[in-house]
């Protein structure tokens, strides 16, 4: 068995670096988490193949002195502790003393420093672990670190990056949630020379969303505010119609740092019960100050997850605070039962139809029917010349059923045709011809030898676009629609690299997009089987999806996701 060695300072500090320096994102944020502790207004960061090949942060803070460059790079040493008791009272970013000497281990470092007050600063290179010599430097007051060649040394960790599109998306997300909790703070992020992100001072919490989230968030945002007291909940949570197909746009901070905690997550999604479907969830933005004594953010090396003392009364604050807060609002649906148009002399006068809901959905011809007692309807079916549509009349008011009967001797077909599909496509055994009734537009009920059956139309219709996409993609047959004028999306970093790099993927489905710079998305075509919806809607759908997990799964899985989610958003709904 082999004897027991020291290992070099070099590899030592290589197997640090591999708990705090997993990709780019994670040398960004500890770059700017040092320089919020410098007291820095303004922090600039310029990145090159999304952070692979350079990373460099420039910030106005205080500064080093030359005597402190060589120990920023040493391991555990830091000014912000100074005994073990400070540990149970951090209100800094950043305590470990890791961050420089894991970054200096893994890539080769130029640090640059200047202190307010000082004629000139100094720098000091790091390549690999090995520093260079302490030189002059006539910078600005502030910092400048520049990061090459991020894991040269380190081949086989390298091999482990993705692609500059993803990479840059989790850079886009570290900065996402340092400005979100430092809004005083001007952050700039620049990409191979362009600008993605520029967050001035002056910017609000609101602002910012929408300037990371979009529109359609920022203008359905509440505040929410718990009573004064030791421990306080702010922040802003969205209308539940901004519903996502995934928790990724619930951020939680407590006293400005970004945290992640299932316990809390849960807290949050239970203020929105029955306000969301089962599998969406809420979007909200929620702020926690608590003393420094009663959380421990020592757990992890990357302070990703912290531990609270009292976990069960921040599960309640957020909860009850939500809660009350959506209560507030009046959020529940209510039924607006329209009143009845004034009836003429001739009760049995033509009424005007009202225009239909979707001018653009061709639907099956009624006729409506009053519900009747069960001893009614026993009696010959009428023939098809027999079923002339008659003018549409809403009926049954203030009772709770309205049933519809097709004006068609072949109810399959009728589905077939209401649905907008060709002629000749396979439907589920269900579909047996019999007669078909659709009750509160959201059923369809049709008779069997045994009785009857009950089928949701959503699903149904789901499940049948489902199988024709699937179908005619195999083919290769499947229709597409250009767009005239390519459509401009904007979209979160994250989500834009998603959709970048499922580009191929959604070509197959018909949806065409390309990189229009920063985090816009042009749409170019989508299927024409899912004209009822918008193409942004198809593309947002398809977008819940693809962020779901971390991993996106193999290419013939994602193609089904893809295609049942589309199928689901494109598919008729209750009261079609």
């Amino acid at each position: 068995m082999p004897r027991i060695r020291q290992l070099s300072q070099t590899v030592i500090a290589q197997i640090a670096a591999g708990e705090v320096i997993e990709r780019p994102a994670a040398v960004v944020k500890e770059l700017l988490e040092n320089s919020i502790d410098a007291g820095a207004t303004r922090i600039d960061v310029d990145l090159a193949v999304g952070g692979m090949e350079s990373i460099v942060v420039v910030d106005d803070g205080c500064g080093m002195v030359a005597e402190d460059l060589a120990l920023a790079f040493t391991p555990h040493a830091t000014s912000k502790l100074t005994n073990s008791d400070d540990l149970f009272h951090i209100s800094t970013m950043g305590f470990r003393g890791e961050a420089l000497a894991s970054v200096g281990g893994v890539a080769q470092v130029l640090l640059q420093s200047r202190p307010l007050g000082e004629p000139h600063g100094s720098e000091l290179r790091c390549d690999g672990g090995t520093l260079g010599e302490v030189r002059p430097w006539g910078g600005a007051v502030g910092t400048r670190i520049e990061v090459k060649h991020l894991f040269y040394n380190i081949p086989v960790r390298k091999k482990f990056l993705k692609s500059t599109a993803t990479e840059l998306g989790h850079v886009c997300e570290a900065v996402t949630r340092i400005a979100l909790s430092h809004p005083a703070l001007h952050l700039v992020l620049r990409h191979n020379g362009r600008m993605v992100y520029e967050i001035p001072a002056t910017a609000n919490l609101a602002d910012r969303i929408g300037l990371f989230f979009g529109k359609e968030i920022r203008d359905a945002l509440f505040p929410i505010a718990s009573p004064a007291g030791p421990v306080r909940l702010t922040g802003l949570i969205a209308d539940p119609k901004c519903d996502r197909g995934n928790a990724k746009l619930q951020y939680f901070f407590v006293n400005g740092r970004w945290f992640r905690d299932r316990s809390l997550g849960h807290a949050f999604q239970e203020a929105y019960r029955n306000l969301l479907r089962v599998g969406r969830y809420a979007v909200g933005f929620l702020f926690l100050e608590v003393p420094p004594d009663t959380v421990d953010v020592n757990v992890h090396p990357t302070k990703a997850e912290v531990r609270f003392r009292e976990n069960s009364v921040l599960y309640s604050l957020i909860r009850s605070t939500v809660k009350a807060r959506l209560l507030g609002e009046q959020l529940l649906p209510s039924l607006h039962v329209p009143a009845s148009p004034p009836r003429g002399d001739d009760e049995d006068a033509e009424r005007t139809p009202p225009p239909p809901k979707y001018p653009a959905y061709p639907s099956v011809p009624l006729e409506p029917i009053r519900v009747r007692p069960p001893e009614e309807w026993i009696g010959p079916r009428r023939s098809v010349a027999e079923n002339t549509p008659a003018p549409w009349e809403p009926i049954a008011r203030g009772t709770q059923t309205t049933i519809h009967e097709p004006m068609s001797s072949e109810p399959a077909d009728a589905v077939v045709q209401a649905m907008q599909l060709p002629p000749g496509l396979p439907l589920p055994t269900m579909l047996a011809p019999g007669a078909v009734l659709q009750v509160h537009d959201a059923y369809l009920i049709l008779e069997t030898p045994d009785g009857m059956q009950v089928i949701d139309q959503h699903a149904l219709h789901e499940r049948i676009l489902f199988e024709q996409m699937r179908q005619r993609i195999r083919e290769g047959k499947l229709e597409v629609q250009r767009l005239l004028i390519p459509e401009p999306i904007d979209l979160p970093a994250e989500h834009a690299v998603a959709v970048l790099e499922a580009k191929e993927a959604l070509a197959e489905l018909g949806l065409e997009v390309e990189d229009f710079g920063g985090n816009t998305i042009l749409l170019s075509s989508y299927p024409t089987l899912l004209s009822r919806k918008a193409p942004h809607e198809i593309l947002h759908a398809v977008i819940d999806e693809l962020t779901a997990k971390d991993r996106p799964p193999a290419k013939e899985a994602l193609l089904d996701h893809l295609l049942a989610t589309m199928a689901c958003k494109a598919a008729v709904k209750a009261g079609d």
